[in-house]
C-alpha cells in the first residue's frame, strides 16, 4: 500500500542514460514528489539504480524502480532477457528500503497483466478442469490463450495438442500419427502423416476405424476444454499472477512496506486479487476517464487497496501524449476523485527522442502542483462515489467498447450490449461519482453507496 496520507505525482524515466535521468530529475523536482525508473536498460543494473536513486532522494523526491517479470516457466518476458531473478530483485529491494527509508516506496513489477490477457497470447501452466459443481476432474499441463482469436490450446506431456476454436471446431494433433478435426455438426475428418512422401492420408466418417488411434467423440473432447467459463478464466489469470508475485517474495516486501504496483487498462479487479498493492489505471487512447477511474477506484475501495492513474499515450505516433491542457484536467480529475498517485508515462518509440514529455507537459505538471496539490481549496478525494454499478461475477470484460472481448476469449453477446447501454447511462448521470465493481460475496457494498445499480435489474 502507498502512504494514504500522502499524494504522489511524478514521471517515469525509460531511457538508457544515467545523466539524462538526472537531468529529468532536476527538471521536475520542484513540482513533483515521485520519480519512477522504468528503464529496461537499467532493470538489472543495480549500480545504475542506486546511482539514480541516490540522486532522487538527495533531490527530496520519492523513488520507485521497475522490475522484470518472469513467467511460471522461469523465462524472462522482458525484451533482451534483461532484469534480475525475482529472488535477487527481492533482496535488492529490501536493501534499497534500508538505504533510502521512507523515500523508497516500491517496485513497478509487471506491465499491464490485465491488458495482456485481453489482447495478447498468454500461457498458463497446470490448469484444473472443473465441473459445474466446482470440483476438479483433472489437470492440463499447459494451456495457451491466443491473441485476439480466442483459440484455446491444450498441451499434454505426451505431446498431444488440442485446439478449441471460437466457432466450436476442435483440432486434435497426435505426435507422429496425425490430426483429427471435429465440427459441432458431428463431422469428423482424420489425417494420418505419411512421412515417406511428406503427405497425409485422409480418413472420413466411413473409414475412421482405419485410423491408427481410437478417435474420441466430439462431446468427449469438448468436455476436456479448459477455460470454459469466466470462473475458469479468473482462476487461471489470478493464479498465474500470484505465481510471479510470490516468486518476488512478496510477504517479505509487505513487512518492509515496499509496495508492488503496476499500470493497466483493464481487469483491475483481478489485478488486485492477484496480489498487487497498487494499480494505476491508464488514461489513454481517448478511453473514458470517468469509466477508468470508476473501475479502479471501485476495485480498490472494496478490496482495501491503493489506486492511482498513469497518463500515457493518446496517439501511436508523435506527439504520443495529449496536450498540456488535457493532461492537467486528467491529473486534476484523478486527484479530486481520490487517486493516491498520478504518474506520467515518459516514453516514445522514437530512437532519436525516446521522451514524450514536452515543455507544455512540464508546465502542466507545474501548474497542477501549484494550483491543485498545494491548493487547500482543492480537496484531495473531494469527489466521492455516490453510486455503484455492479457487473456479473468474474465477468472479465475489456469495456473499451460495446464489442470488446471477455477475458480475451469470448466475443460480444446480447448481455454485453445491454450492459454497455446501462453503464454509459450511469456514467453520464454520475460521472466521477460512480464506482464500477463486480458481484463478489466476500466484498460487501452494503452501506457504502447511496445508489446501487445491478447489471440484471
Amino acid at each position: 500500500m502507498f502512504n494514504q496520507e500522502k499524494f504522489y505525482v511524478g514521471v517515469t524515466y525509460c531511457g538508457s542514460s544515467v545523466q539524462e535521468a538526472k537531468e529529468l530529475i532536476d527538471k521536475v523536482k520542484n513540482y513533483t514528489n515521485l520519480f519512477v525508473l522504468q528503464s529496461g536498460t537499467f532493470m538489472g543494473d543495480t549500480t545504475a539504480m542506486e546511482d539514480i536513486g541516490d540522486y532522487v532522494v538527495a533531490s527530496n523526491l520519492n523513488y520507485a524502480v521497475s522490475g522484470s517479470v518472469r513467467d511460471d516457466y522461469g523465462t524472462s518476458i522482458v525484451r533482451d532477457n534483461v532484469g534480475l531473478d525475482p529472488q535477487v530483485l527481492s533482496n535488492w529491494l529490501i536493501e534499497a528500503k534500508g538505504r533510502w527509508g521512507k523515500h523508497f516506496i516500491g517496485v513497478y513489477y509487471g506491465d499491464e497483466p490485465g491488458g495482456k490477457m485481453l489482447d495478447t497470447t498468454v500461457t498458463f501452466k497446470n490448469i484444473p478442469l472443473s465441473t459445474k459443481e466446482g470440483t476438479t476432474r483433472g489437470i492440463i499441463e499447459q494451456v495457451t490463450k491466443n491473441s485476439y482469436t480466442g483459440v484455446i490450446t491444450s498441451m499434454f506431456s505426451n505431446e498431444t495438442i488440442i485446439r478449441y476454436y471460437p466457432n466450436g471446431n476442435i483440432s486434435m494433433s497426435f505426435p507422429k500419427v496425425g490430426i483429427v478435426d471435429y465440427c459441432p455438426d458431428g463431422t469428423i475428418v482424420a489425417y494420418k502423416y505419411v512421412f515417406e512422401n511428406n503427405a497425409m492420408m485422409v480418413y472420413t466418417f466411413d473409414d475412421l476405424t482405419h485410423f491408427p488411434l481410437s478417435i474420441p467423440s466430439y462431446e468427449t473432447v469438448l468436455k476436456q476444454k479448459p477455460l470454459q467459463t469466466c470462473d475458469d478464466a479468473t482462476v487461471a489469470f489470478v493464479n498465474k499472477n500470484k505465481g510471479f508475485l510470490d516468486a518476488l517474495n512478496k510477504k517479505q516486501l509487505d513487512k518492509k512496506s515496499i509496495s508492488v504496483f503496476t499500470a493497466d487498462y483493464g481487469l483491475y479487479w483481478w489485478d488486485y486479487q492477484s496480489g498487487y498493492d497498487v494499480v494505476l489505471a491508464e488514461l489513454a487512447w481517448n478511453n473514458s476517464v470517468a469509466q477508468q477511474i470508476g473501475l479502479v477506484r471501485g476495485a480498490a475501495n472494496l478490496q482495501s487497496k491503493s489506486w492511482g492513474t498513469m497518463i500515457t499515450w493518446k496517439y501511436t505516433q508523435p506527439p504520443y501524449l495529449a496536450d498540456g491542457a488535457e493532461m492537467f484536467e486528467q491529473m486534476k480529475m484523478s486527484y479530486e476523485a481520490g487517486a493516491e498517485c498520478v504518474l506520467i508515462f515518459n516514453y516514445s518509440e522514437d530512437p532519436v527522442n525516446p521522451n514524450t514529455l514536452q515543455e507544455e507537459h512540464f508546465l502542466a505538471l507545474e501548474r497542477f502542483w501549484n494550483n491543485v496539490v498545494q491548493n487547500s481549496d482543492v480537496v484531495h478525494g473531494g469527489v466521492k462515489a455516490e453510486a455503484v454499478f455492479v457487473l456479473p461475477k468474474n465477468y472479465g470484460w475489456g469495456m473499451r467498447a460495446v464489442d470488446d472481448n471477455i477475458w480475451g476469449i469470448w466475443s460480444t453477446d446480447e448481455t454485453m450490449q445491454e450492459l454497455w447501454v446501462q453503464l454509459q447511462n450511469s456514467i453520464d448521470q454520475y460521472g466521477l461519482k460512480l464506482d464500477i465493481v463486480f458481484e463478489e460475496p466476500m466484498y460487501s457494498i452494503a452501506g457504502k453507496y447511496f445508489d446501487i445499480y445491478y447489471w440484471n435489474q
